[in-house]
């Protein structure tokens, strides 16, 4: 038997690398970053299903020897997802493809989303300090600069021993930009006036490492600095003020209109009330190709007394549509034989044709990126979920559109 038995038709063990692509750069960067978004989406998948898992056993009672058992898998596998994320999210500011985006976002709840995320990775007792002057709501790309904040606290810990740190969150204002203040360290170590002053002064400055320099800078410091870099932020301690033990930074931020100075908070949209049929009797149609994903999804949703019905591909979602009434589908983006995009524009124009109100499509693809989101609404989806799936996540997006 020969080896290029196993490769499709047009592909042959004797092609030698395109010299036109090597030459390049651009070419080369498009290709790496379409590699590194496969294979971000291949280990997304399984990831979800572990995590998920995971999280349902932990809901349980167990003793408590398999429960830390259990509580150190999940975290292992958390920390090999941020590796995916790190990973996907250098290879887009390598090619110059990141594109971030400036979503509204409450500041408390999410704090509190990353002190939990950072408690999972570390033993330690973490408190957060929002300062008052700190808005409800602020405008910006919530998930990356959490992610720069929890890299953060990573390096802190890994050079620091203390057991206590807290997480500070300020504002501040120069030249008429806002900065969201982040300090991490000791409960009441805090920045100097002029530290902060100069901290602001220079965000904007830093410029993106190449991957060749990852060597010498380490990963996770790697990641810091590049996510640092393309928020326009700015970080301390600098190599002259390394012995402080504390870390912070500075990103740009945008205010809710209204609210154009510090102090002034907003309020939060009240929630809206539930529709007449109510949400715990709501019908939800699961289209999801991969098995494992789609058990934990109907276990999901079960548990919130929700009725599902789960299909493996588009086809089967558009004949389950024509026998049954639903309240909100969760549709997988690439599928056999009809994607999730493709099956979402034949939903909408038969819709369109009927004269039905729109039913709520929110998409899950691995694929994190804020192309996938826009893709997903211009096919006419109306949210997206990047898995791995949190039940908290999930549970809120499906909340979100029964209420409507």
């Amino acid at each position: 038997m020969n080896p290029s038995d196993f490769l499709p038709e047009n592909i042959s063990l004797d092609d030698k690398p395109d010299p036109g692509i090597i030459n390049k750069p651009e070419k080369v960067h498009a290709a790496i970053n379409e590699f590194v978004s496969l294979l971000s989406h291949e280990l997304r998948t399984p990831l979800t299903g572990t995590m998920g898992m995971l999280d349902l056993v932990l809901a349980g009672d167990l003793p408590a020897d398999q429960r830390s058992a259990l509580d150190l898998a999940n975290a292992s596998a958390r920390v090999m997802l941020r590796i995916v994320e790190d990973m996907h999210d250098l290879a887009r500011i390598e090619t110059g493809r990141l594109a971030l985006k400036d979503s509204p976002f409450e500041v408390r709840p999410w704090a509190d989303d990353m002190v939990q995320e950072i408690v999972s990775f570390n033993r330690i007792n973490l408190s957060v300090v929002v300062n008052e002057q700190v808005p409800e709501i602020l405008i910006g790309d919530d998930d990356r600069i959490a992610h720069l904040i929890m890299g953060c606290a990573g390096l802190y810990l890994k050079k620091s021993r203390s057991q206590e740190l807290c997480l500070a969150l300020t504002l501040a204002t120069q030249a008429s930009v806002h900065y969201l203040l982040v300090t991490i360290g000791e409960p009441g170590v805090m920045l100097a006036e002029k530290e902060c002053v100069d901290l602001l002064h220079v965000s904007g400055s830093l410029t993106p490492v190449p991957l060749l320099a990852f060597r010498e800078l380490g990963l996770k410091q790697a990641v810091v600095h590049n996510l640092a870099a393309v928020l326009g932020g700015a970080l301390w301690p600098t190599q002259e003020s390394a012995d402080r033990p504390i870390q912070a930074l500075a990103i740009p931020i945008q205010l809710p209109a209204g609210c154009e100075r510090a102090g002034i908070e907003t309020r939060v949209a009240e929630e809206l009330p539930c529709n007449e049929r109510g949400a715990s009797q709501a019908h939800i149609l699961l289209v999801e190709d991969d098995d494992a994903i789609r058990k934990l999804v109907e276990l999901l949703l079960q548990q919130r007394g929700w009725l599902v019905t789960s299909v493996a591909d588009g086809l089967h979602a558009l004949e389950a549509l024509q026998h049954n009434l639903f309240d909100l589908v969760l549709m997988d983006i690439r599928m056999p034989r009809l994607d999730g995009l493709e099956t979402t524009r034949r939903i909408r124009r038969q819709e369109q044709a009927l004269g039905t109100s729109p039913l709520p499509i929110v998409g899950m693809t691995a694929h994190a990126a804020m192309q996938d989101r826009i893709m997903c609404l211009e096919a006419g989806m109306d949210d997206h979920l990047s898995k791995p799936i949190a039940s908290n996540r999930l549970y809120e997006m499906i909340e979100k559109y029964l209420a409507g």
